[in-house]
Parts: structure tokens; sequence; C-alpha cells
């Protein structure tokens, strides 16, 4: 089909510009200020006084997944919700597969469970041990378009040193990302075996447990790590705290080459929901930090510090989230997020916390770009998808997400925009707030 959006306000690097898109075959051909109307249309849509920018990519979600509780959304469900919150893509990280498993156990049976993804989707690989042939794995792995891999610092299957040096070592060879979850293990582990010897359980102690040194010294050890190997595709996913980016901040002024992801709970919410009574709703890790944390992430935003802002889209019901209102150890650790994030974001831009640069860098090009979907996705540029995203002005709020926690953490924030409608290659798949049924299904993506 061919089709022609008329009359609404593009978001650029320098601000908003009145244009009309020509789509064809799935791709953008045009944006110019005024493509005359002609019987070659297909179908027009006037989005006067609407707001137009890419599709959102989310490069950090937990779809499907399963901790010993499995999660509130799977890809159908999550999928969805995306798309009501302006997102078109995403990039999974797979929970941990069996003791031992090769390397793309976990992509295949997440290729599965995608299938029937609304929207397009990849997967980064996760490392949990490294086999004798980790290298030919990762070679395997990447000729499949997978070209990022995630480790972890704690939990089950942690990396030490050593490990990791060796997979900075294959991935440098490789030209692979390697995402990271950097806290100290050691820290966490003995504070929250003190803190319940204390019998000190409530969701505060979650934060407390975790504190931010734990993650600025993973941040550290992870930096010179990557120095030691001359490695420069290092992500660091979901920084939290002023104490890492300080550290980032120094290491980037030096030279050292890296990326940088933050999340929208980061910038706009504080330990400080740990004191209510639904405390435990908000249970993630890293922890919600201080006030003083949450401005660090808008400077580090404004001043191309933090590359990415991804969700850590990690949903459990509510009845699950209660495990943790007398223990916090015994909460699922994760929150919803992946509608909550281009509608908030937007709103930060339009109140002048954040520029429009940061905004379209942070939510569309950065992800496409560092994660090998660029040109494809993350702008509106000439034969890219035709992945658009329309969002009105008005205050809106999350007290209905169509997550299936049936929550959100940001239903006290009103944003002053809401997605509006949704193209996916140029397929309608949310129109004047309404979700079209059966309009696409996503596809995966190899990425270069």
């Amino acid at each position: 089909m061919n089709i022609l959006l008329k009359n609404g306000f593009l978001l650029t690097e320098n601000g908003l510009e009145k244009s009309d898109i020509y789509i064809s075959d799935s791709k953008i051909k045009e944006v110019s200020k005024n493509i005359m109307i002609s019987k070659e249309f297909d179908k027009i849509f006037d989005f006067s006084n609407k707001f137009i920018i890419p599709g959102g990519i989310d490069v950090h979600t937990h779809l499907n997944i399963d901790v010993g509780i499995k999660s509130a959304d799977d890809f159908i469900s999550g999928g969805y919700a995306a798309i009501f919150g302006g997102t078109t893509t995403i990039i999974d990280h797979p929970g941990f597969g069996p003791d031992k498993c090769p390397l793309d156990f976990q992509i295949n049976l997440y290729k599965n469970y995608a299938k029937f993804c609304p929207i397009d989707y990849s997967f980064h690989g996760v490392i949990q041990h490294i086999p004798a042939d980790v290298k030919e794995q990762m070679l395997k792995l990447k000729l499949d378009g997978i070209t990022s891999f995630k480790l972890y610092m704690t939990y089950t299957y942690l990396m030490n040193d050593s490990d990791i040096l060796k997979i900075f070592e294959v991935a440098k060879d490789l030209d692979l990302t390697i995402a990271v979850h950097a806290e100290n293990h050691g820290i966490i582990e003995f504070l929250k075996k003190k803190f319940k010897d204390e019998k000190k359980l409530s969701a505060i102690y979650h934060a407390k447990s975790r504190p931010d040194y734990s993650e600025a010294e993973a941040v550290e050890r992870l930096l010179f790590l990557a120095k030691t190997v001359n490695f420069n595709r290092l992500y660091f996913v979901h920084i939290s705290c002023k104490k890492s980016l300080d550290i980032l901040s120094k290491a980037k002024n030096n030279g050292q080459i890296f990326f940088v992801e933050s999340c929208p709970q980061y910038l706009l919410l504080n330990e400080n929901k740990y004191l209510e009574e639904n405390g435990n709703d908000y249970i993630l890790s890293p922890p919600l930090r201080k006030e003083k944390d949450n401005k660090s992430i808008y400077e580090a935003l404004n001043n191309s510090l933090i590359d990415i802002i991804a969700t850590d889209h990690c949903s459990f019901s509510k009845e699950n989230k209660d495990n943790g209102k007398s223990d916090f150890t015994k909460c699922p650790n994760g929150i919803p997020g992946i509608e909550e994030r281009i509608p908030l974001m937007f709103s930060e831009f339009l109140k002048g916390n954040i520029t429009a640069k940061s905004f379209l860098n942070s939510c569309c090009l950065n992800p496409a770009k560092i994660f090998g979907l660029f040109p494809q996705k993350g702008t509106l540029s000439i034969n890219s998808d035709a992945d658009i995203v329309i969002l009105s002005l008005e205050n809106f709020n999350f007290k209905n997400p169509k997550s299936q926690a049936k929550y959100s953490c940001f239903d006290d924030i009103d944003s002053l925009a809401r997605v509006h409608s949704v193209f996916i290659r140029g397929n309608i798949v949310l129109d004047e707030y309404k979700l079209v049924e059966n309009a696409y299904t996503g596809v995966f993506l190899p990425r270069k």
C-alpha cells in the first residue's frame, strides 16, 4: 500500500518540524514539508496537532522469563503493551537455561516463545558458563544475527574476573557487544544475610542490601578488565546511581570507549517508594536510589554519557510481588515498564527536562546503532522501515496498564503525551488509541 501521513510535527534533533511522510511497501519513501495528495495513495492519515517519532526500540526486556516464578508478560501480552507504549522493536534478554546448556539453547527456545510476538524482535545471548568451544558457539550465533551477549556479576551464574576477561577477548576477536549486569555479589549476599539475621525484611532493606557502591565497584572493575584486553564494546545495563556515573564519566574523559544504559525508574522514582505500603511492588535490581541519583541520571542523559534508556521490563503479578511483603528476599526482582517508557520520556522532553536529541538518541537511534539495527530501525530516513509512532498532547496516566502485571510503578506520574497511533513496517497496529487486531506479526531481526 501507498500511505501518506499529513500535517504531523516530526521530532528532530533540532525540535519539532511540520512534516508529511510517504510510505510504500513497508518503507519510508519521502519525508518533506508538503507532499501533494494524489490518486496513488491508498490511505491518507491527517495527524494535525500530533507529534511524530521513530518507533521506539527497547533493548532490555525480559518477556516469558521464569525465575522460579513465571513473569506476567509473555511475548504476546508484552508486545501489545509495547505497542500501546510506542515501542515497535525489542531485543530481549533470555533468562538462564539448564546448567551447562550450549549458548544457542535459550535462543532457540525464545525464538519459539516469540513467534507470535506482535512487534519485531531480537535477542541477546546469555552466558552462564564458559564452554571449551565458547568462541565457536558465539561465532555460530553471530552468523545467526545474535551480535550481543549478556553476563552477570551476581545471581546464580555469576562470572568471575577471569571468566569476564576470556569473554571480552573472544568478543573483541568476533566484534561482539557484551552487556553486563554490574553489581558486587559478595557485598549483596553479605548484607542480605545481615538484614535477615537482624529481621530487617521490609522493602527498604532490599535497597540497603544493594547499596550504590556495590554497583560502582563492579562498574569500575569492569572498566579495568575491559582496558586490560583493549575491549571497547562493553555495554553497562541499567546504571542507577551517581557513584557509577562519576566513574564512567572519568573513564570516558580519559578516552575509554563503552556504552551506558539507564531506565525511566532511575530517572523518575526514588527509594522512598520502598517505604510505602506496597513497597514490594518496586523491588528490582539495582534498586531505586536517592533523589541525587535521579538528578545525575538527567545530567548524564543530556550530556550523552548515557547512550540508551531501556526498561528492564520484567513484570510479575501483584500476587507474586506480595510474596515479598514480609520478606524482601522472597520478592521476584523486576517491574513492568515497556508501556510507560516512550510517553514518560517524551513528556520529559515536553517539560524541558531533556533535549530532543537526548530523547531521540536514547529511545530510538542509539539502540539501533549500538545493536546493529541501523538504518533499518531507529530513524525516519528514506528506505528505513516505516516504524512510526504518533503521540497526542494530553494528560495521561498509567492506572490501567496493558501489562498482565496489572499495575504500573508510574501510576502517580501524569504524562503530557499519549500514544495515539503506531505503524510497524507501514502496517497500522494502533489506530486512535485502539489496537488493530491481527494487523501485523513481528519477525526475528538478525543484527549486524
